[in-house]
């Protein structure tokens, strides 16, 4: 086979593996996805209870701070009781202490009924977080197989980019140029078979001419219908 074929066929080799292998990596993502799903309906419930738990929290001391504030101004209306000179005054101090009071109560009571929640939650969390520990330990196996995987694949990737880049910088640079130019257009595939006289990249039946050039192998031939570089199949080669 004429030398630059062979360099042709191998960098379209090459890049066929690149662009499975790339393929191949953008799946991994995908199959870790499926993976976290099979945890979902354990952690879903977890996540939810400690988020409850983490506002619970601070919503008590928000109250537990407004209680506190509220038993200080009841002390402040009391002191000033002694101060006071009319009806009026008093009857307006007894309704600021009792709106005061009745604020108190009901923060008082929105603490208590947050801690009880707390509590129940204390309860409640363990096996939620066991059931999720045994959702993880469930899939382990299956996400330490996908990571190597990846590390296989991405390895993988890297020699076949290694080495086309040694391979581009044996080549001729026009060869590659033209080479780069077909792909484009040819949705990667720029080197094709010549089966039975026919191109196996348009379908177009290709010259009996350019058919014994490729037998001799002297000349890079290229398809007169699509403009891809021709190669001859074993069968053809042996017929």
């Amino acid at each position: 086979m004429n030398p630059i074929l062979e360099q042709l066929l191998r960098l379209q080799r090459l890049d066929t593996e690149i662009r499975t292998l790339g393929h191949d990596l953008q799946q991994i993502p995908k199959k870790s996805k499926l993976i976290d799903e099979k945890v979902r309906v354990v952690k879903e419930p977890l996540d939810k209870s400690l988020r409850e738990k983490s506002e619970l929290e601070i919503s008590r001391q928000e109250l537990e701070a407004a209680v506190k504030s509220l038993e200080d101004k009841e002390r402040q209306l009391k002191l000033k009781m002694p101060e006071i000179r009319s009806n009026d005054e008093y009857s307006a101090l007894l309704r600021e202490m009792d709106a005061t009071k009745r604020e108190r109560d009901k923060a008082e009571d929105k603490g208590l009924k947050a801690m009880e929640r707390l509590e129940a939650l204390e309860g409640e969390l363990p096996p939620l977080e066991e059931a999720y520990k045994e959702g993880e330990k469930g899939v382990a196996a299956e996400r330490q197989a996908l990571k190597a995987e990846q590390e296989k694949i991405s390895a993988e990737l890297l020699a076949r980019q290694k080495e086309r880049q040694e391979l581009q910088g044996k080549m001729n640079a026009g060869w590659f140029r033209k080479y780069t130019h077909i792909a484009a257009q040819r949705n990667g595939l720029a080197v094709v078979a010549v089966k039975s006289g026919t191109c196996q990249g348009c379908f177009i039946g290709v010259r009996p001419k350019l058919v014994q050039d490729l037998h001799y192998g002297e000349e890079v031939v290229s398809c007169e219908g699509c403009q891809r570089v021709l190669y001859l199949d074993d069968v053809s080669k042996n017929g």
